[in-house]
């Protein structure tokens, strides 16, 4: 039984990797003793099945194994291209691999999941495609459930995400049932680590603000928003206003959300320092943007 079970394992990874017997067999044992093995009618030596292992880059304790495991073997040949398009930073590719393999999806092909959605989530909410980005932050933390692995840091930033989104419109998602500790610096994410901080500027914890100030880069666009509000609650109009315009007109913004926020405060920039036609055209920019956004 376990003769046969070994034969079959190797012709079935032979063919899944386009190779002839005599590629596999190569120099160490005939092609002939290969079509013996693999009709189940000759056992290799521990040897030949390190060797055969080693060829067909897969465990010796694999084929080894007694029973028929077609989730593993199909995993193995996955893995290494779902690993190798995570790692480029390509997440819908990633997930649909994932998605492709839902038979035998895991613990740990559900994390990749997870944080694929997680990874589409961020990208959606840049191009202002708020609903979509709700949809992928739902299944990241969804996918989440079904892994064992710790997964704490996807769902804490998924909540982290709903907050701001909250904060766009509070008709985008109910009130979430996912709850954070305000752990600042442990954030994942700089975007994160603004979200807290805004969150504290607004609620007058100035300590919160100045340590996320000192410790992000100083051309981080997040960064120089979260400065111009700070300058904006201070009464510092003026200089938010040139901070303000500076983030509005660099080519390398792209993030329609922190284009909406500009717009909010230089709305209320203009009003303060008397020029009430550019307070109703930013008022008017960011109703328009926001309307977009919600579509």
């Amino acid at each position: 039984m376990i003769q046969n079970n070994i034969g079959e394992k190797i012709r079935r990874l032979r063919l899944h990797r386009k190779m002839t017997q005599s590629e596999l067999a190569g120099d160490q044992i005939t092609r002939n003793m290969l079509s013996c093995i693999e009709n189940g009618a000759a056992l290799p030596s521990l040897p030949t099945v390190w060797y055969l292992a080693e060829r067909l880059e897969v465990p010796a304790g694999f084929l080894l194994a007694e029973g028929d495991d077609d989730r593993i073997w199909r995993k193995m040949n996955e893995i290494t291209d779902i690993k190798r398009v995570f790692g480029r930073g390509d997440p819908r590719i990633c997930l649909a691999l994932c998605r492709g393999c839902a038979e035998e999806a895991d613990d740990e092909i559900f994390m990749i999941m997870a944080q694929c959605s997680l990874m589409i989530a961020e990208e959606e909410l840049n191009a202002g495609h708020l609903k979509l980005c709700c949809a992928a932050l739902d299944e990241a933390v969804a996918t989440c459930e079904r892994s064992v692995y710790n997964t704490q840091m996807i769902k804490h930033t998924a909540a982290l995400y709903f907050r701001f989104l909250r904060g766009l419109s509070q008709s985008l998602y109910p009130e979430s049932q996912l709850d954070v500790d305000d752990c600042f610096l442990g954030a994942a994410q700089p975007f994160c680590r603004y979200i807290l901080a805004r969150e504290a500027l607004d609620q007058g914890d100035r300590r919160r603000v100045e340590i996320y100030l000192q410790n992000e880069q100083e051309d981080d666009p997040w960064w120089l928003l979260l400065r111009a509000h700070k300058d904006t609650a201070d009464g510092n109009f003026e200089t938010a206003h040139r901070t303000l315009t500076k983030l509005l007109h660099d080519e390398n913004v792209s993030s329609r959300p922190l284009v909406y926020y500009v717009f909010c405060d230089l709305e209320i920039c203009c009003r303060e320092t008397g020029d009430f036609r550019g307070a109703y055209e930013y008022s008017q920019d960011k109703v328009h943007l926001l309307e977009s956004m919600l579509e």
